[in-house]
């Protein structure tokens, strides 16, 4: 690989690599290229999987003011330069007991003038009678919700690079990166790389790439169950059943799911966060049928319909930062290297927007995005 110089080097073909590397060649890069540890598309990572939800709902206002760029305006263009259906709206309910963490998300929202409608818990299950709300008082109609056919995403994002003559080196381990020299140069498997800007995208091999990283992620392998209803599955289908999640004080009580698409069964997951660091480079054998378990006891209590089949399973990671914000900012020693992290299990719908902001810092120091400019203290390693 030795000989190798490039404008711009991509580390990470996840939803975040890949979108920074279709803004770096909207910028101008006219040699670019990526560099995967295994091959794109990959299932030991955070990007694959059939699909992902999309929603307004978020915590802090910055976020939400984020997700409104995002749906507005880097989603459309890249259905647009793709010549594909991404995204899907589909209704959005957001809920659990009376707690700050919840309320968070409902004064964010009002805050921000999002398209939302707070139920109370009979309106709810009205709408929604595939739900219980057993102890909840309110829920958060989101009308903004969807989902994002994640598999076309990262598909058909590299079939884009490939066809402006990105160069692609999969199945490539980066030993390490010299922010010193000029230009960068990356040490992999396969040689050394050398490149003029440089974006870090690599999700839970972050920290290993960046140590000054460490103490600021962990890792936490997360779990998701598909299941089929013994009744009626149309219920459970796009259109009827939301996007949905089920937030609890606790940071590791917060359950999650979506209709089925793309794959059988009806997508539920815990959103397992603090007290876990895991081995990216030593996943289990087989699913943890506790874990499975746990999602069970859930849905008999919350779903209404109280018998469901296993239809599947699949594990992802989540590389999650303190208070679960991104971690997008430049090299301490070098303004030319981009990185972003920790993005905790909720990156993959800010996708074209953090690679864009990964782009525009690494190519000119700065972002062109408003309201992403307002928000880089909010990412900011240092804050």
């Amino acid at each position: 690989m030795n000989g190798n110089t490039y404008d711009a080097l991509v580390i990470g073909g996840g939803i975040n690599g890949l979108s920074a590397l279709y803004h770096l060649k909207r910028l101008g890069a006219a040699r670019a290229g990526l560099v995967e540890r295994f091959e794109i598309g990959h299932d030991r990572g955070s990007s694959h999987g059939a699909a992902r939800v999309t929603r307004s709902a978020y915590v802090a206002p910055e976020y939400v003011r984020l997700m409104q760029w995002v749906h507005k305006e880097e989603w459309p263009r890249l259905e647009k330069d793709l010549r594909k259906k991404l995204v899907y709206s589909n209704p959005g309910i957001y809920t659990g007991p009376p707690c700050e963490r919840y309320h968070s998300y409902v004064h964010a929202v009002a805050q921000e003038g999002v398209d939302v409608e707070l139920l109370t818990a009979d309106e709810a299950r009205g709408r929604f009678p595939q739900f219980t709300f057993e102890g909840v008082e309110s829920a958060l109609l989101d009308k903004t919700g969807g989902f994002i056919s994640s598999t076309e995403a990262i598909e058909s994002l590299t079939a884009l690079a490939r066809e402006n003559g990105v160069s692609f080196h999969e199945n490539i381990v980066v030993h390490g990166i010299d922010p010193t020299g000029d230009p960068v140069r990356v040490e992999t498997s396969g040689g050394t790389i050398e490149t003029e800007r440089l974006v870090v995208a690599a999700g839970a091999w972050a920290k290993e790439l960046l140590p000054f990283l460490k103490p600021s992620l962990n890792i936490a392998r997360q779990t998701v169950g598909y299941f089929t209803p013994e009744d009626d599955l149309d219920a459970y289908r796009p259109g009827r059943f939301p996007v949905w999640a089920y937030r609890e004080q606790d940071e590791n009580n917060l359950f999650y799911g979506m209709p089925e698409f793309g794959r059988a069964g009806v997508k539920v997951g815990r959103h397992l966060r603090v007290g876990v660091d895991d081995d990216p480079d030593n996943p289990p054998d087989a699913i943890d049928q506790e874990k499975i378990a746990d999602v069970k006891r859930f849905i008999a209590r919350f779903f209404t319909c109280k018998n469901w089949t296993l239809a599947g399973a699949e594990h992802c990671l989540y590389t999650n930062a303190p208070n679960e914000d991104f971690i997008i900012d430049l090299h301490p020693e070098n303004p030319r290297i981009a990185f972003g992290a920790g993005f905790s299990g909720h990156g993959f719908k800010f996708g074209p927007l953090t690679g864009r902001l990964l782009a525009e810092l690494a190519w000119k120091g700065e972002t062109s995005i408003p309201d992403a400019k307002l928000a880089r203290g909010l990412f900011s390693l240092k804050k």
